[in-house]
């Protein structure tokens, strides 16, 4: 992912010369530092999502105790 974002901001740059459109440098700049820095537009956390407090509840009762099951037809 790093090295499409750079690919972007070098194609933007590159517009920008071309086209003369240097508002565009903010965007590649943009890029660019995503690129650098390896970050996206969650940070470097990678939008992770936290556990529940239902799952981290059902994983410490579940140790240690047998499991019951029922068959259901």
């Amino acid at each position: 992912m790093r090295l499409v974002r750079a690919g972007f901001a070098v194609w933007i740059f590159r517009e920008a010369w071309v086209t003369g459109e240097w508002i565009m440098l903010v965007l590649g700049v943009v890029f660019a530092m995503q690129a650098i820095f390896d970050i996206g537009c969650c940070g470097a956390a990678g939008c992770a999502v936290p556990r529940s407090d239902a799952y981290k509840n059902q994983s410490e009762s579940s140790s240690g105790q047998e499991v019951i099951y029922e068959e259901v037809k």
